[in-house]
């Protein structure tokens, strides 16, 4: 099948990228050098030149409080230009698959949000992505959005990666925002399960994350029991902490939906970061 992958540079994007390869497709993955997905015109040419079976795009803006003081480009890479893509997909007759996030929901939710719950997004962030899904909505005939979390993987710095650099580096104190739980999302396992939602053609509104709701807290507390270090972490408030952005209190995504479409049983979110410290353990000073 040939695929177009926007944004494989990314953590998610190549992870994806490599995933598709090795199932034997013919995935092309323009870099954003050679192809800004803002610029319609350039990417009418290009997708109607190579005409794809499915688009893939893992572009986005994803600096949530960069966000709140850009909030013009976050409009226009996390929003229009989704739905440019939306729009020249359908023409071509294509698939459009698109990442969105849990940030589209307030968090004042106790339990798990599910596909159908209103999107209530409290950041400028959560309000791009949301614009994102709507313009895929109003403009794809054929499209997949997947929601996730807590992204974590190889290639980029993340949260995990993040505190253990700071710990490498002599740290053996810190503190960590104990009051917004959610479900971390390792980038492999995600990109497997795009590749199967692929194979089935998959269409409508999902959600996939790695099993397990926790603060993050919760989270590096886990990761450095998981390395045999145990230095001083402190919780603090969302409130104490001071984010520019406003993040959910619980943005915790239900899988049911995508585990039953694709009969998938997804692991612990502790045994793949202990797959992914496995994998990182040398790279990491």
């Amino acid at each position: 099948m040939k695929i177009v992958v926007f944004g494989a540079s990314g953590l998610l994007g190549s992870a994806v990228l490599a995933e598709l390869d090795s199932a034997g497709n013919e995935v092309l993955a323009p870099s954003h050098a050679e192809m800004d997905i803002t610029n319609e015109k350039k990417l009418s040419s290009y997708l109607t030149g190579l005409k794809p079976k499915l688009v893939i795009n893992c572009v986005g803006f994803n600096y949530v409080d960069e966000c709140e003081s850009k909030a013009e480009l976050a409009f226009k890479v996390n929003g229009e230009a989704v739905g440019n893509l939306a729009r020249i997909t359908s023409s071509i007759k294509a698939l459009f698959f698109h990442i969105s996030s849990d940030y589209i929901f307030s968090g004042e939710k106790d339990d798990e949000y599910l596909e159908e719950d209103e999107p209530k997004p409290l950041s400028v962030y959560g309000e791009s992505k949301l614009l994102g899904e709507k313009l895929t909505q109003e403009f794809a005939d054929k499209f997949c959005i997947i929601r996730t979390s807590w992204l974590f993987g190889l290639g980029r710095d993340n949260f995990i990666s993040k505190i253990v650099k700071r710990w490498k580096k002599g740290e053996s104190e810190f503190k960590i925002v104990s009051d917004q739980q959610g479900k971390p999302t390792y980038s492999l396992d995600l990109a497997r399960v795009i590749r199967l939602a692929v194979e089935h053609s998959l269409t409508g509104i999902y959600h996939f994350c790695n099993q397990g709701k926790v603060s993050r807290y919760q989270l590096a507390k886990e990761v450095f029991e998981i390395i045999g270090e145990r230095p001083k972490i402190i919780p603090i408030s969302a409130e104490q902490y001071g984010a520019i952005a406003k993040r959910p209190k619980n943005s915790a995504l239900s899988t049911k939906k995508i585990e039953n479409a694709l009969k998938l049983k997804i692991r612990h979110h502790q045994l793949a970061i202990k797959d992914y410290l496995e994998k990182i353990s040398g790279e990491i000073k």
